[in-house]
């Protein structure tokens, strides 16, 4: 299976690290023009696509803003012509007991992990829907599933994007865009070593995953590069587990 996105233009959400870096990398690795953003530093994921020779522009824009994910699509076309595939990938997660979640941290919690994906998709899907074709891949998680993660607001917010993606889907597969998404479970990023910075602790977790290690986010990356494919033209509405066989235990 060969993957070539040559003459096909990404935006990928949530760009600064972890499995959105990831993601952006190997697109670009595979011929993809990249539109990366994020709130934060895009220079590190920049120079990594730079130095393969792959096509690359950066936009920091807020998630949570509207006018901003509008602008980032403009941006898009304005420099490459269109939007092709749209990956969303931000997330926050601050493990806390229930009753100590703020009113304000819960509503910022809903924003980044679930509105966020309805402005973006929102507006790529504009250009997506008068070029007749288009993917959309969020990135949502198996907490969604397990209500685990150690915070609500991050479980009822993911649980959100797996109806976002039913909707969707079947509001856009007759204009020629699928819409699905992968729920990553333990996967070893930056998120990951913030919510347990214990490395024994992490390791420890490894038990309850049935193949034996913690997930990489090229685990995640692959399965997100096939579903932006031409192979996966027959998937839509899925919200895909790449857990190691954890959630089901």
């Amino acid at each position: 299976m060969n993957f070539d996105f040559k003459g096909k233009t990404a935006v990928i959400t949530g760009a600064s690290r972890g499995i959105g870096a990831t993601i952006s990398v190997l697109l670009a690795e595979a011929g993809a023009n990249v539109m990366i953003s994020d709130i934060g530093d895009l220079s590190e994921t920049e120079e990594q696509i730079t130095k393969q020779g792959g096509m690359v522009e950066t936009f920091t824009a807020d998630i949570t803003k509207p006018k901003e994910m509008e602008a980032l699509c403009k941006k898009t076309v304005e420099v490459f012509g269109n939007i092709d595939i749209l990956i969303n990938c931000p997330g926050i997660l601050s493990p806390m007991q229930f009753g100590e979640i703020s009113t304000d941290l819960w509503k910022k919690g809903i924003e980044i992990n679930l509105s966020g994906a309805f402005y973006i998709a929102k507006y790529a899907s504009k250009t997506m829907i008068a070029q007749k074709s288009g993917r959309i891949i969020f990135i949502g998680s198996a907490a969604s599933i397990t209500g685990g993660g150690g915070v609500a607001y991050y479980a009822a917010a993911k649980a959100g994007i797996n109806g976002l993606v039913r909707s969707l889907s079947k509001e856009l597969a007759p204009l020629g865009i699928t819409v699905n998404s992968i729920l990553p479970a333990l996967i070893d990023t930056d998120m990951l070593r913030e919510r347990q910075p214990n490395l024994e602790k992490r390791r420890e977790c490894i038990k309850r995953i049935p193949v034996g290690r913690l997930g990489k986010p090229e685990d995640v990356a692959y399965a997100v590069l096939f579903l932006a494919s031409e192979y996966a033209s027959y998937i839509t509405g899925q919200n895909i587990l790449v857990d190691g066989g954890s959630t089901y235990k």
